[in-house]
């Protein structure tokens, strides 16, 4: 099955958040963005996702960027 990048990537931002059991308050407490950003993000309504964005997650997730958009997690 062919995803979209924003499918695989919303979908992997919600799985790692509930790996490591954190809500965007807590992940927004780690990283330099705002709980509705991170909400945003995982809702699938943000339009387009800065590459600053994505390594702000990274550091409050411990991942690489390329987990967010591997099909296979």
């Amino acid at each position: 099955m062919n995803k979209s990048v924003s499918t695989i990537f919303i979908k992997n931002l919600n799985k790692r958040m509930g790996e490591l059991n954190f809500t965007a308050v807590k992940v927004s407490a780690s990283c330099n963005l705002s709980r509705n950003t991170i909400n945003s993000l995982r809702e699938g309504k943000a339009k387009m996702v800065k590459f600053s964005t994505i390594a702000e997650l990274c550091k409050a997730l411990y991942v690489h960027p390329s987990y967010f958009f591997k099909e296979d997690q």
